[in-house]
């Protein structure tokens, strides 16, 4: 099988990434072609089809939007991105009359490449399976989160309420024209276009439900570990020390919570000193700067250290280096890559109790509280730091958790399932 993989970024900097490289690789193991389709930038991992990628916006070489120079043709060119460039159209359209995949697995594509690449699918009668790694169809803002807390005025209402609120960034413009650029996708069918999309949990497909998309092209399919003879090596048995060693691996920013984790850990040592955190994760150097003076302000730096996020193999020392790993998320969350890994390596995970985590993980391998109750996270993590014993407990049945849910052997037949029932329906229409 010939797969057209389609995703904003071919290198890796968060949960999406990891995913693309891994079913890459567990999909060639099985025979299949794999046909990547992105955006150029220096960063990126050698591909024999990088000539093919689309521009970056602006032909800058910059990963975010707040690091675009300021000139009229990075606006230009956002604007056209937004709703919908002709350009990405017409150099995915090369790459696809050129290879003749048999299906497109599109991923993340809206804002840096473009909902024109499910015109140039189309147009060339090749399906499309889309993988949501974010609430992006039901949300402008793609976190159902704005202001601090939770949101789901648009799946509730109407998709207006995105400008209204001024979702993005806070901006009146740029919220405007994501709205604009709703509806005019609404207009053009793009979502029709589109045979299945893949739910990676439950909460996502309700909530894809609720905002009308119908039940039988949602398919719920949770991601996977890519096991090697590496991180088989590396799976070690949880050991407690006199500190209990926590993890914080992934973006540093307020949604995913780091700060409250900061704050509750600055109360906390008031009366203990038996724990240690380990920071891992962001890519820009201000989100850095911003975490290691908050370590400084709250005069935690004997009890924390830092390193950013690295892309090599490496970086899986990080969870056997832990006890507990914690993702004191502010939003519902998609299934986070590290809650898998976590599990995977046999480190129970504390985790609110909302949205995704409901479905996703259950009390055998987990610690949960309150979600956004700073409260509620400093008298689980002292409950914890009290009772040590518990983390080995639900060490223990991580690998069972895993197994049952979590497997690349089971992940894949399903995914190859969905490909050939897709193709094979596609096909009797056409």
């Amino acid at each position: 099988m010939k797969i057209l993989i389609v995703h904003y970024r071919y290198f890796i900097t968060g949960g999406p990434e990891r995913y693309l490289f891994n079913i890459k690789s567990a999909l060639e193991k099985r025979g299949c072609e794999i046909i990547p389709f992105s955006v150029k930038t220096s960063h990126n991992i050698s591909s024999k089809y990088g000539n093919y990628f689309a521009e970056n916006i602006g032909h800058s070489d910059s990963v975010y939007m707040d690091n675009y120079p300021k000139n009229i043709k990075i606006y230009w060119d956002l604007i056209f991105r937004e709703f919908y460039s002709f350009r990405v159209k017409k150099k995915l359209k090369k790459l696809i009359k050129d290879t003749r995949p048999d299906i497109c697995y599109l991923l993340a594509y809206k804002r840096t490449l473009s909902p024109s690449v499910i015109d140039a699918c189309s147009e060339l009668n090749i399906p499309i399976v889309n993988r949501l790694s974010d609430y992006n169809s039901i949300c402008g803002a793609a976190h159902l989160y704005r202001d601090g807390h939770v949101c789901d005025d648009c799946v509730k209402g109407s998709k207006k309420n995105c400008f209204t609120h001024r979702c993005m960034k806070g901006s009146t413009l740029f919220s405007l024209m994501r709205y604009l650029s709703i509806l005019l996708h609404q207009k053009l069918h793009m979502d029709n276009k589109i045979s299945n999309f893949i739910c990676t949990n439950e909460f996502m497909r309700i909530q894809m439900q609720k905002d009308g998309y119908a039940a039988n092209k949602l398919r719920l399919l949770p991601t996977f570990f890519h096991e090697t003879e590496e991180t088989v090596r590396q799976r070690s048995e949880n050991v407690l020390s006199d500190k209990i060693k926590f993890l914080f691996i992934g973006t540093l920013d307020e949604k995913k919570g780091l700060y409250d984790l900061l704050e509750v850990l600055a109360s906390l040592k008031q009366n203990y000193s038996n724990f240690l955190l380990n920071i891992v994760g962001g890519v820009s150097i201000q989100e850095q700067e911003k975490v290691k003076r908050l370590i400084s302000e709250k005069q935690l730096e004997k009890y924390i250290t830092f390193e950013p996020f690295r892309n090599d193999g490496n970086i899986f020392s990080a969870y056997t280096n832990a006890n507990v790993v914690v993702l004191p998320s502010r939003i519902y969350e998609n299934l986070p890559n590290t809650l898998i890994e976590s599990i995977y390596f046999q480190r129970p995970v504390i985790v609110p109790d909302f949205g995704s985590f409901s479905y996703t993980v259950d009390d055998n391998v987990s610690f949960k509280y309150t979600a956004l109750s700073l409260n509620s996270l400093k008298q689980v993590i002292q409950a914890v730091l009290e009772h040590p014993a518990s983390i080995l407990e639900k060490s223990k049945k991580c690998d069972a958790f895993f197994q049952k849910n979590y497997s690349e052997k089971s992940h894949l037949e399903k995914l190859t399932k969905i490909f050939n029932e897709t193709i094979i329906n596609h096909n009797k229409r056409y």
